[in-house]
């Protein structure tokens, strides 16, 4: 699974949050060219207008991948006037020598108690065989009111069960226990132990399991939520990957601010090797910046086993001081650096990043954002509110929400090769001009004024 590269190329919404239908279509697969170069995908808009929609999307596919029980919360994400929601994935995949083309459809609906449910998952392929994309061909189509067979083709199904006479039984508990859990039926353990056991299935389990690879490794998810922590300075949650680390490969390592954490030698040991990592970058995009951890020496935890008390710094020069006093903005930084050096190195790496530009110097983030672009390997899928990315990103990298719910995002027509993107953007919020409007007008008179009646309201109290 090391040598594979899986990759996205194409999301789209239907009924997800404000979004009733909204689709991304990746710069690669626009051109049918599924290649290995890096690809950037900021979305713009004004607030409300489905770009969080498109991260959130995103955090439920990585939960369905890697068969996490979704929040009963997740049930919000429907749009009000609809029982349910439509999330469609196209990816490339590299495995070996083949090629594929994987298409992964998602419905989650609310059932009549108010619950939420995995109700269809449909996963298919295309192959790439003698120069041409052959017909598609379906995997597993799973739908709760499928009974007997579970799933469909049947003839898939009748694989599983042939080879193993238990498989019915195996994937009649994997499909109840989905259900109950609300985790994918495709991805869960107890799918993935009934198809690993049978060899005519093995290209379709290839297929599943190095999806589920790419979740669990390789897709990093940056909730605005998540960055909150950052400012209250309570975290610092570090995405890491140490591939020459056997026991500890990919996640969120998250310590303390306010306090000296204690932790165990290995988090004490990868925590070393990823600021070692860090500070390569670190020192190049803040000059004399560097970041270490002061060992305040050992100390037992809780459980009683021997831990490492640490405490994170700033270093300046001769100067060092807590990293919880450093700006917000240094410390989101920090936050996504092993992140963005993953994606600038690896093809199938896919890191999403909600609000992207908070708290970054806009100069520095343009800069970074081109160097990425145009030397880098990875995807990157961010939103953002500052402008500077669109001077400095392709036209085909530049995706803007509308003020039309059926046609969410929109990539701009007519763009010239010396149009400034940025004073284009402008000029299309102020006289129009694109297939789709992208803001919804605000009345400043009206804006005024209700400052005002707010104002007479403070002071009758």
């Amino acid at each position: 699974m090391y040598n594979t590269i899986v990759r996205l190329q194409q999301i789209e919404l239907i009924n997800f949050k404000n979004v009733k239908n909204g689709t991304i279509v990746f710069p690669s697969y626009m051109k049918q060219d599924c290649n290995r170069k890096a690809e950037i995908i900021g979305l713009y808009g004004q607030n409300g207008s489905g770009k969080t929609a498109l991260i959130d999307a995103m955090w439920i596919l990585q939960h369905a991948l890697t068969g996490k029980k979704l929040p009963l919360n997740t049930k919000d994400y429907i749009l009000q006037t609809s029982l349910s929601s439509e999330l469609n994935f196209v990816f490339s995949l590299e495995l070996q020598e083949e090629r594929y083309l994987v298409f992964y459809e998602i419905e989650l609906s609310k059932t009549k108690d108010n619950k939420l449910q995995f109700t269809k998952e449909n996963l298919s392929y295309k192959r790439f065989s003698n120069g041409e994309w052959k017909n598609k061909s379906g995997i597993i189509d799973y739908n709760t009111d499928y009974n007997i067979t579970i799933f469909k083709p049947l003839k898939n199904f009748k694989l599983l069960t042939a080879s193993n006479p238990n498989n019915h039984i195996n994937l009649g508990v994997s499909k109840k226990l989905s259900q109950k859990n609300i985790t994918s039926f495709i991805f869960s353990s107890e799918t993935e132990e009934a198809i690993k056991c049978c060899d005519s299935f093995k290209e379709y389990t290839d297929i599943i399991l190095n999806l589920k690879y790419y979740a669990t490794h390789n897709l990093f998810i940056i909730q605005n939520n998540s960055d909150n922590t950052l400012n209250m300075n309570l975290f610092n949650p570090s995405n890491y990957e140490i591939s020459d680390y056997k026991s500890i490969s990919q996640g969120y390592l998250s310590i303390s601010l306010l306090t000296p954490s204690v932790v165990d030698k290995q988090v004490f040991d990868l925590l070393n090797k990823i600021l070692k990592q860090m500070n390569i970058v670190l020192e190049t995009i803040i000059p004399g910046l560097n970041i270490d951890i002061k060992n305040h020496g050992k100390q037992l935890k809780e459980d009683g086993s021997e831990g490492v008390r640490i405490e994170l710094v700033s270093i300046r020069e001769t100067i060092i001081i807590p990293l919880k006093y450093e700006s917000d903005g240094i410390k989101k930084i920090i936050s996504i650096l092993s992140t963005l050096i993953l994606v600038f190195n690896n093809p199938s790496v896919c890191m999403v990043v909600d609000e992207l530009d908070a708290g970054i110097f806009e100069y520095l983030l343009g800069e970074i954002l081109q160097i990425i672009n145009e030397n880098g390997k990875g995807q990157l899928i961010f939103t953002s509110h500052n402008l500077r990315p669109l001077e400095m990103l392709d036209t085909n990298s530049l995706i803007f929400t509308t003020t039309n719910p059926n046609n969410r995002y929109s990539r701009f027509a007519n763009v010239k090769s010396n149009n400034n993107l940025r004073n284009l953007y402008y000029r299309s919020i102020n006289v129009g001009g694109q297939k789709e409007d992208i803001y919804e007008e605000t009345n400043n008179f009206e804006i005024s004024r209700a400052f005002r009646v707010a104002g007479r309201m403070i002071d009758e109290h």
